[in-house]
């Protein structure tokens, strides 16, 4: 299995809100202020992409190997635009 590794950043903006994690266009996760969302999945491609509210974040195209971990940053303030939600892909 491939691990896929979501860090939300604590921000006082939206910390009273949970944000929403899907993978290929199906909700997986659901993740607070400053939580660490952590989920074995199979290797292959996907498309991961963040939604609160009525906003969302791009979708993110990524490929994950057997026994790799991908982590993503979450963030409302990403690359300084107040609508970006992901920061990096690391």
């Amino acid at each position: 299995m491939a691990t896929l590794q979501v860090f939300r950043t604590s921000e006082y903006v939206n910390r009273f809100r949970n944000i929403r994690i899907y993978l290929n266009d199906k909700k997986i996760d659901v993740i607070a202020n400053g939580e660490t969302s952590t989920l074995n999945i199979s290797e292959g491609s996907y498309t991961l992409q963040a939604k609160i509210d009525w906003c969302k974040s791009n979708k993110i195209f990524f490929k994950i190997d057997e026994n790799e971990t991908k982590q993503f940053d979450l963030s409302s303030f990403a690359k300084h635009n107040p609508l970006g939600i992901f920061a990096s892909i690391y």
